[in-house]
């Protein structure tokens, strides 16, 4: 098949470039290798952020200020400004799109309370907000046209004499393996929090898919080891309760009642403040009993149905105990301002894209907002180039290369299991590159790593059906999870500095000095990782910016 503009990922970012590159008038096909909804936009609950009402109390300048400190010294300040500055008309857009944003009693939209933010910016649909924006984008993408191929799994990106030609996938229905000739190609294929397997938030299909297949491509990954742990989910499932239900009045207490930490601060901070308490010995619960029953029925039914049928907790009368848990890849594929990354004709937005607009810790409400923003950004430049370029020849050979190495784990005798081998990865992430790490911890998550990499090859499937083999699928992420967790460890390894969401107890200070610039992972070869540090120096870049905004 032939598109011109082919869009990996159906979450915010995939969906919003998809319509955009769809009415500049191009054939456009967006790749999902399961349902749309359960993409994490789809399940980002809380809000997304935007000043709309400008007063004393709020403005556009505070907003970049906010995402910057949040950002702890590590982020791109003009990104961020025009980011915030779009923030109002993408509200509005999504408003004329038919996304129904709650109302305050003056029929103006209902803004909440998020960490790290100054105001009142947040606006939000419940705790639901992104399943809606993702229900509306869908519709409007199949009205205007889009093809919308679900149940197909990217493999990997195809190239003619160097060139973006187009890419290799995985039809789940027949395990075969196709080709897809574009004249650009975005990735918005999601995160990798999900390698963190039993404690995180994400779906299993959270594996970095789009991250190992740009690397493998010669691209650069960035910021990796930036890994932001959500500090309130279920402690019995990982399941996430929203901020939104600490930007509604709930406290954290432990057994005893004590309020132990200041519930709207940065997520890193909150993260490491609960996971403190719980090393010594305390448990910590969310309590919203002291909240009136409407407000929860209203603003809060999505938190309360997943206490209820998942922890078997009514909480208006009792306590519901949360953990922290992986939650948001801030590191990803390197780009450009523009989304452009190293091969030309190929864009990244949204949680795959390290954009820079969240630099060492993002606040909560601004996810979304950069999957939007980044993602008619990238519809826009990749139309430019699809205008201008010219199909490229498949390569058949890298196409009977993949179909040979899917025929090799279907048919082959398997001699591990993987779904432990999936959980082992995860536990060994989260005990030595989790809320906390040292560089003992990270040199022994490495060489794990690398000895799952060595297993992995003895991974085949149990079950020899070609039509929705799960276990196949199983297979190519967990190969992809251990490149993606590879390149995460060791940026965390070369950064020996604690910043953001990355906390090393062995340098617990920030140095400005050596790691002030975002750490880029290279590919040499094919199995030797290259990781650097930029030298551009953000902080004095921010005090340019504040001085031309007037912010204090």
């Amino acid at each position: 098949m032939l598109y011109d503009i082919i869009v990996v990922g159906s979450g915010i970012a995939g969906l919003y470039s998809a319509l955009y590159a769809k009415k500049a008038g191009f054939n456009v096909a967006v790749l999902s290798k399961s349902n749309p909804f359960r993409s994490n936009s789809a399940v980002a609950s809380g809000g997304i952020n935007a000043v709309i009402n400008l007063s004393e109390m709020d403005s556009i300048a505070r907003h970049i200020n906010d995402t910057i400190e949040g950002a702890d010294g590590l982020s791109h300040a003009r990104a961020i400004e025009q980011m915030c500055a779009e923030a109002p008309s993408i509200i509005s857009e999504l408003r004329e799109l038919g996304v129904k944003f709650d109302e305050d009693a003056s029929g103006k939209i209902a803004q909440r309370p998020f960490g790290g933010a100054s105001g009142e910016r947040t606006c939000y649909i419940a705790d639901r907000t992104g399943s809606a924006i993702v229900q509306t984008l869908l519709m409007r993408c199949r009205e205007a046209g889009v093809h919308i191929l679900s149940n197909h799994v990217f493999l990997n990106i195809t190239r003619y004499k160097g060139e973006l030609s187009g890419i290799t996938i995985l039809r789940r229905r027949n395990s075969q393996v196709a080709a897809l000739a574009c004249k650009a190609l975005i990735l918005a294929g999601g995160g990798y929090a999900g390698i963190y397997r039993g404690h995180t938030t994400n779906s299993q299909e959270s594996s970095g898919d789009v991250l190992a297949a740009a690397l493998k491509a010669g691209m650069r990954l960035c910021n990796m080891e930036f890994v932001q742990f959500h500090p309130t989910t279920l402690a019995t499932t990982g399941a996430l309760i929203s901020e939104a239900a600490r930007g509604e009045g709930a406290y954290l207490v432990d057994e005893n009642g004590v309020r132990f930490t200041q519930e709207l601060q940065t997520r890193d901070k909150l993260s490491r403040d609960i996971a403190k308490h719980m090393s010594e010995g305390h448990k910590v619960y969310l309590d919203f009993r002291h909240l009136e029953p409407d407000l929860i029925d209203v603003k809060l039914p999505s938190a309360k149905k997943m206490a209820l049928t998942a922890a078997g907790i009514d909480i208006h009368t009792e306590l519901l105990p949360i953990t922290p848990a992986a939650h948001y890849s801030i590191g990803g594929i390197w780009t450009r301002e523009d989304t452009s990354t190293d091969l030309y004709g190929v864009f990244a937005c949204g949680e795959c894209a390290s954009s820079g607009v969240h630099g060492a810790n993002r606040l909560g409400g601004n996810s979304l907002l950069e999957g939007a923003y980044f993602g008619r950004l990238a519809a826009q430049e990749a139309s430019r180039v699809a205008l201008r370029r010219e199909f490229r020849p498949i390569d058949y050979a890298e196409v009977e290369k993949e179909s040979r190495r899917i025929d090799l784990i279907i048919e082959g005798e398997s001699r591990f299991n993987i779904n432990a081998m999936r959980k082992n990865l995860g536990e060994g992430l989260f005990r030595n590159a989790g809320v906390f790490r040292t560089g003992t911890s990270l040199a022994d998550a490495l060489s794990y790593i690398h000895y799952l990499m060595r297993q992995s090859y003895g991974l085949h499937c149990v079950n020899k059906e070609l039509h929705d083999n799960v276990e196949l699928l199983s297979i190519l992420e967990f190969r992809n999870a251990l490149i993606v967790a590879e390149a995460m460890v060791m940026g965390a390894l070369r950064r020996e500095e604690s910043r953001g969401v990355h906390y090393r107890e062995d340098f617990p200070h920030k140095d400005d000095k050596q790691f002030s610039g975002a750490s880029i992972a290279q590919r040499l070869g094919h199995n030797y990782l290259k990781i650097t540090f930029e030298t551009v120096d953000r902080i004095e870049l921010w005090h340019k910016v504040k001085k031309i905004l007037h912010v204090s």
